[in-house]
Protein backbone atom coordinates (compact mmCIF):
# COMPACT_ATOMS: atom_id res chain seq x y z
CA UNK A 1 0.00 0.00 0.00
CA UNK A 2 1.15 3.54 -0.74
CA UNK A 3 2.74 5.30 1.97
CA UNK A 4 -0.23 8.15 1.63
CA UNK A 5 -2.77 5.31 1.42
CA UNK A 6 -1.32 3.66 4.59
CA UNK A 7 -1.26 6.90 6.44
CA UNK A 8 -5.00 7.55 5.47
CA UNK A 9 -5.68 4.29 6.91
CA UNK A 10 -4.14 5.06 10.04
CA UNK A 11 -5.94 8.34 10.63
CA UNK A 12 -9.43 6.35 9.51
CA UNK A 13 -8.63 3.85 12.49
CA UNK A 14 -7.21 5.99 15.04
CA UNK A 15 -10.41 8.49 14.96
CA UNK A 16 -12.76 5.55 14.74
CA UNK A 17 -11.36 4.04 17.93
CA UNK A 18 -10.31 7.35 20.08
CA UNK A 19 -13.07 10.04 18.75
CA UNK A 20 -15.89 8.04 17.62
CA UNK A 21 -15.49 5.05 20.25
CA UNK A 22 -15.93 2.35 18.29
CA UNK A 23 -14.22 -0.78 19.35
CA UNK A 24 -11.43 -2.63 17.66
CA UNK A 25 -13.58 -5.00 16.49
CA UNK A 26 -16.07 -2.83 15.24
CA UNK A 27 -13.12 -0.94 12.74
CA UNK A 28 -11.93 -4.02 11.50
CA UNK A 29 -15.28 -4.99 10.24
CA UNK A 30 -16.20 -1.56 8.91
CA UNK A 31 -13.17 -1.24 7.09
CA UNK A 32 -12.57 -4.68 6.08
CA UNK A 33 -9.41 -5.21 8.24
CA UNK A 34 -8.69 -8.14 10.62
CA UNK A 35 -8.80 -6.87 14.56
CA UNK A 36 -4.64 -7.29 14.45
CA UNK A 37 -4.18 -5.33 11.28
CA UNK A 38 -6.05 -2.41 13.20
CA UNK A 39 -4.06 -2.73 16.22
CA UNK A 40 -0.97 -2.32 14.22
CA UNK A 41 -2.79 0.63 13.14
CA UNK A 42 -3.06 2.26 16.56
CA UNK A 43 0.35 1.77 17.93
CA UNK A 44 1.71 2.85 14.64
CA UNK A 45 -0.19 6.01 14.56
CA UNK A 46 0.83 6.51 18.50
CA UNK A 47 4.44 5.79 17.46
CA UNK A 48 4.63 8.30 14.55
CA UNK A 49 2.93 11.01 16.34
CA UNK A 50 -0.35 10.80 14.66
CA UNK A 51 -1.85 10.37 17.64
CA UNK A 52 -0.62 11.90 20.83
CA UNK A 53 -2.53 10.81 24.40
CA UNK A 54 -2.74 13.75 26.94
CA UNK A 55 -3.23 12.44 30.49
CA UNK A 56 -5.28 14.59 33.13
CA UNK A 57 -1.98 15.75 34.28
CA UNK A 58 -1.70 17.54 30.27
CA UNK A 59 1.88 15.46 30.04
CA UNK A 60 2.10 14.10 26.20
CA UNK A 61 3.23 10.64 25.81
CA UNK A 62 4.83 9.28 22.29
CA UNK A 63 8.31 9.60 20.85
CA UNK A 64 9.01 13.36 21.49
CA UNK A 65 10.52 12.64 25.07
CA UNK A 66 12.77 10.30 24.44
CA UNK A 67 13.69 11.95 21.65
CA UNK A 68 14.65 15.30 23.40
CA UNK A 69 16.08 13.21 26.36
CA UNK A 70 18.80 11.83 24.11
CA UNK A 71 19.23 15.24 22.87
CA UNK A 72 20.09 16.31 26.02
CA UNK A 73 21.44 13.34 27.36
CA UNK A 74 19.10 13.21 30.39
CA UNK A 75 17.47 10.20 32.39
CA UNK A 76 14.13 11.45 31.53
CA UNK A 77 11.64 14.05 30.34
CA UNK A 78 8.55 15.00 30.39
CA UNK A 79 6.73 16.99 28.12
CA UNK A 80 2.88 18.86 28.77
CA UNK A 81 0.88 20.22 25.86
CA UNK A 82 1.54 23.36 27.64
CA UNK A 83 -0.42 27.16 26.57
CA UNK A 84 0.71 29.95 25.07
CA UNK A 85 -0.49 31.66 28.26
CA UNK A 86 2.71 31.92 30.49
CA UNK A 87 0.42 31.51 33.47
CA UNK A 88 -1.46 28.62 32.03
CA UNK A 89 2.08 27.12 30.71
CA UNK A 90 3.69 27.66 34.30
CA UNK A 91 0.40 26.12 35.83
CA UNK A 92 0.78 22.92 33.31
CA UNK A 93 4.60 22.25 34.16
CA UNK A 94 3.89 22.71 38.17
CA UNK A 95 1.13 19.84 37.46
CA UNK A 96 3.72 17.65 35.35
CA UNK A 97 6.08 18.02 38.33
CA UNK A 98 3.64 17.37 40.81
CA UNK A 99 2.87 14.14 39.46
CA UNK A 100 6.64 13.06 39.25
CA UNK A 101 7.07 13.99 43.24
CA UNK A 102 4.29 12.63 44.01
CA UNK A 103 5.61 9.07 42.38
CA UNK A 104 9.47 9.92 43.67
CA UNK A 105 8.64 11.01 47.28
CA UNK A 106 8.91 7.61 49.79
CA UNK A 107 8.92 7.31 53.77
CA UNK A 108 11.96 8.54 55.24
CA UNK A 109 13.06 10.79 51.87
CA UNK A 110 15.19 13.76 52.11
CA UNK A 111 14.41 16.11 48.88
CA UNK A 112 15.03 19.72 47.99
CA UNK A 113 13.67 22.49 45.89
CA UNK A 114 14.73 26.04 45.29
CA UNK A 115 12.27 28.77 44.18
CA UNK A 116 10.15 30.25 41.63
CA UNK A 117 6.45 31.00 40.09
CA UNK A 118 6.48 27.42 38.62
CA UNK A 119 7.54 25.65 41.64
CA UNK A 120 5.54 27.83 44.01
CA UNK A 121 2.35 26.15 42.57
CA UNK A 122 3.65 23.03 42.52
CA UNK A 123 1.56 22.28 45.99
CA UNK A 124 -1.67 23.51 44.18
CA UNK A 125 -1.88 19.53 42.74
CA UNK A 126 -0.34 17.90 45.56
CA UNK A 127 -2.72 16.29 48.82
CA UNK A 128 -1.16 14.01 51.00
CA UNK A 129 2.53 12.83 50.82
CA UNK A 130 4.41 10.28 52.88
CA UNK A 131 6.31 11.24 55.73
CA UNK A 132 9.67 12.55 54.69
CA UNK A 133 12.13 16.17 54.94
CA UNK A 134 11.65 18.92 52.63
CA UNK A 135 14.42 21.20 52.28
CA UNK A 136 15.13 24.52 50.72
CA UNK A 137 18.47 24.57 48.46
CA UNK A 138 19.16 28.34 48.69
CA UNK A 139 18.28 31.07 51.07
CA UNK A 140 15.64 33.74 50.13
CA UNK A 141 15.46 35.54 47.00
CA UNK A 142 14.12 38.92 46.39
CA UNK A 143 11.38 39.98 48.83
CA UNK A 144 8.05 38.33 47.36
CA UNK A 145 7.53 35.32 49.96
CA UNK A 146 5.47 33.90 47.70
CA UNK A 147 7.98 32.54 45.34
CA UNK A 148 10.76 31.90 47.51
CA UNK A 149 11.89 28.32 49.01
CA UNK A 150 9.79 29.16 52.34
CA UNK A 151 6.56 29.11 50.22
CA UNK A 152 7.21 26.38 47.69
CA UNK A 153 7.97 24.39 51.10
CA UNK A 154 5.06 25.18 52.65
CA UNK A 155 2.73 24.55 50.14
CA UNK A 156 4.05 20.91 49.19
CA UNK A 157 3.94 19.54 52.84
CA UNK A 158 0.73 21.06 53.13
CA UNK A 159 -1.07 18.65 55.48
CA UNK A 160 1.03 15.69 55.25
CA UNK A 161 3.37 14.90 58.14
CA UNK A 162 6.62 16.57 56.52
CA UNK A 163 9.82 17.81 58.16
CA UNK A 164 10.65 21.34 56.52
CA UNK A 165 14.04 22.30 56.67
CA UNK A 166 14.40 26.16 55.86
CA UNK A 167 17.25 28.36 55.37
CA UNK A 168 16.49 32.14 57.08
CA UNK A 169 18.97 33.96 55.24
CA UNK A 170 19.19 35.62 51.54
CA UNK A 171 20.42 33.46 49.06
CA UNK A 172 23.26 36.47 48.52
CA UNK A 173 24.66 38.23 51.58
CA UNK A 174 27.05 41.16 51.66
CA UNK A 175 29.96 39.72 51.86
CA UNK A 176 31.95 36.20 51.94
CA UNK A 177 33.12 36.20 54.91
CA UNK A 178 29.63 37.34 56.25
CA UNK A 179 28.56 33.85 54.03
CA UNK A 180 31.19 31.87 55.48
CA UNK A 181 29.70 32.98 58.96
CA UNK A 182 26.64 32.47 58.61
CA UNK A 183 27.06 28.71 57.05
CA UNK A 184 28.62 28.08 60.73
CA UNK A 185 25.49 28.93 62.48
CA UNK A 186 24.31 25.86 63.77
CA UNK A 187 20.09 26.33 62.17
CA UNK A 188 22.07 27.08 58.45
CA UNK A 189 24.73 24.29 58.98
CA UNK A 190 22.16 21.63 59.77
CA UNK A 191 20.66 22.10 56.71
CA UNK A 192 23.55 22.39 54.56
CA UNK A 193 24.43 19.22 56.30
CA UNK A 194 21.18 17.37 54.37
CA UNK A 195 22.20 18.30 51.22
CA UNK A 196 24.65 15.06 51.16
CA UNK A 197 21.25 12.88 51.83
CA UNK A 198 19.23 14.18 49.36
CA UNK A 199 16.97 11.57 47.14
CA UNK A 200 15.61 14.32 44.67
CA UNK A 201 16.74 18.24 43.91
CA UNK A 202 13.67 19.87 42.28
CA UNK A 203 14.91 23.36 40.62
CA UNK A 204 14.05 25.95 38.19
CA UNK A 205 16.10 27.60 35.65
CA UNK A 206 16.67 31.20 34.99
CA UNK A 207 17.77 32.54 32.17
CA UNK A 208 20.55 35.45 32.11
CA UNK A 209 20.58 36.14 28.30
CA UNK A 210 17.55 36.80 27.64
CA UNK A 211 16.80 38.05 31.33
CA UNK A 212 14.86 35.90 33.02
CA UNK A 213 15.66 35.43 36.50
CA UNK A 214 14.61 36.75 40.07
CA UNK A 215 18.59 37.52 40.82
CA UNK A 216 18.69 40.03 38.61
CA UNK A 217 17.59 43.15 41.10
CA UNK A 218 20.03 41.11 44.13
CA UNK A 219 22.98 42.13 41.77
CA UNK A 220 25.43 45.33 41.43
CA UNK A 221 26.26 46.47 38.07
CA UNK A 222 29.91 45.41 38.62
CA UNK A 223 28.60 41.81 39.24
CA UNK A 224 26.28 41.96 36.11
CA UNK A 225 29.24 43.35 33.97
CA UNK A 226 31.36 40.32 35.78
CA UNK A 227 28.91 37.85 34.64
CA UNK A 228 28.63 39.18 30.88
CA UNK A 229 32.02 39.33 30.29
CA UNK A 230 32.20 35.58 31.67
CA UNK A 231 29.70 34.53 29.15
CA UNK A 232 26.85 33.67 31.50
CA UNK A 233 23.81 32.13 30.34
CA UNK A 234 21.76 30.64 32.64
CA UNK A 235 21.83 30.67 36.36
CA UNK A 236 19.95 27.48 38.62
CA UNK A 237 20.24 28.01 42.74
CA UNK A 238 22.14 31.25 42.48
CA UNK A 239 24.90 28.78 40.11
CA UNK A 240 25.37 30.50 36.83
CA UNK A 241 26.57 28.81 33.43
CA UNK A 242 28.21 29.10 30.34
CA UNK A 243 26.43 28.21 26.88
CA UNK A 244 29.06 24.83 27.05
CA UNK A 245 28.22 23.94 30.47
CA UNK A 246 30.73 25.28 32.23
CA UNK A 247 30.33 27.12 35.82
CA UNK A 248 31.20 30.49 36.80
CA UNK A 249 33.30 31.17 39.35
CA UNK A 250 32.35 34.88 39.83
CA UNK A 251 33.16 36.78 43.20
CA UNK A 252 29.53 36.71 44.01
CA UNK A 253 29.27 32.71 44.01
CA UNK A 254 31.41 32.91 47.18
CA UNK A 255 28.45 35.22 48.89
CA UNK A 256 25.69 32.02 48.26
CA UNK A 257 23.91 30.46 51.00
CA UNK A 258 22.73 27.49 48.62
CA UNK A 259 23.89 24.19 47.79
CA UNK A 260 26.99 24.08 45.95
CA UNK A 261 27.11 22.65 41.77
CA UNK A 262 29.69 19.98 43.29
CA UNK A 263 26.94 18.81 46.19
CA UNK A 264 23.97 18.73 43.35
CA UNK A 265 25.63 16.84 40.47
CA UNK A 266 25.67 14.00 43.09
CA UNK A 267 22.00 14.12 43.80
CA UNK A 268 20.94 10.93 42.40
CA UNK A 269 17.70 12.71 40.37
CA UNK A 270 17.66 16.80 40.15
CA UNK A 271 14.75 18.04 37.87
CA UNK A 272 14.71 21.00 36.12
CA UNK A 273 11.28 22.52 35.70
CA UNK A 274 11.32 24.97 33.07
CA UNK A 275 9.70 26.02 29.80
CA UNK A 276 9.21 29.40 27.41
CA UNK A 277 11.08 29.27 23.91
CA UNK A 278 12.55 32.43 25.51
CA UNK A 279 14.16 30.19 28.06
CA UNK A 280 15.75 27.38 25.25
CA UNK A 281 19.34 28.79 25.28
CA UNK A 282 19.36 28.75 29.58
CA UNK A 283 17.83 25.41 29.18
CA UNK A 284 20.28 23.63 26.55
CA UNK A 285 22.97 25.31 29.05
CA UNK A 286 21.68 23.58 31.79
CA UNK A 287 21.82 20.25 30.29
CA UNK A 288 25.32 20.81 29.10
CA UNK A 289 26.42 21.82 32.72
CA UNK A 290 25.43 17.62 33.61
CA UNK A 291 23.71 18.83 36.97
CA UNK A 292 20.44 18.07 35.62
CA UNK A 293 19.53 14.58 34.59
CA UNK A 294 15.72 14.89 34.28
CA UNK A 295 13.32 17.85 32.76
CA UNK A 296 9.43 18.51 32.69
CA UNK A 297 9.11 21.10 30.01
CA UNK A 298 6.09 22.67 27.30
CA UNK A 299 5.86 21.29 24.16
CA UNK A 300 7.16 24.03 21.81
CA UNK A 301 10.10 24.73 24.16
CA UNK A 302 11.02 20.59 23.54
CA UNK A 303 10.79 20.94 19.82
CA UNK A 304 13.13 24.47 19.63
CA UNK A 305 15.64 22.82 21.75
CA UNK A 306 15.91 19.83 19.41
CA UNK A 307 16.81 21.99 17.26
CA UNK A 308 19.78 23.16 19.03
CA UNK A 309 23.35 21.45 18.65
CA UNK A 310 22.98 17.50 20.88
CA UNK A 311 25.12 17.50 24.31
CA UNK A 312 27.36 15.34 23.11
CA UNK A 313 27.60 11.41 25.50
CA UNK A 314 29.27 11.99 28.78
CA UNK A 315 29.88 11.17 32.60
CA UNK A 316 27.86 13.47 34.59
CA UNK A 317 30.20 15.13 36.12
CA UNK A 318 30.86 19.22 35.81
CA UNK A 319 32.48 20.85 33.00
CA UNK A 320 36.28 22.10 33.57
CA UNK A 321 35.76 25.69 34.78
CA UNK A 322 37.12 28.20 32.70
CA UNK A 323 40.00 30.56 33.94
CA UNK A 324 39.21 33.95 32.42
Amino acid sequence: MPVAEERDLMLDVAISYYLDDKSKVEIASQLGLSRFKVARLLEQARDDGLVRITIVDGVIRGPLSEQLAQHLQLDRVIIVAGAADEAENREALAQAAASFIRRSLHPGGVFGFSWGRTLSRIGEFIEILPASTLVALTGSVGTDITQSPVEVLRGIAGHSPMRTMTIFAPLLVESASTAEALRRDPAIASVLATYQHLDLAVVSVGSWDPPITQLMDSLSDSERAELDRAGARAELVGIFVRDDGRPIDADLTRRRIAISAEQLIAVPQVLAVAGGVEKVPAIAAVARSRIINALITDERTARSLLKLEPVPPGPRQLPAEASD
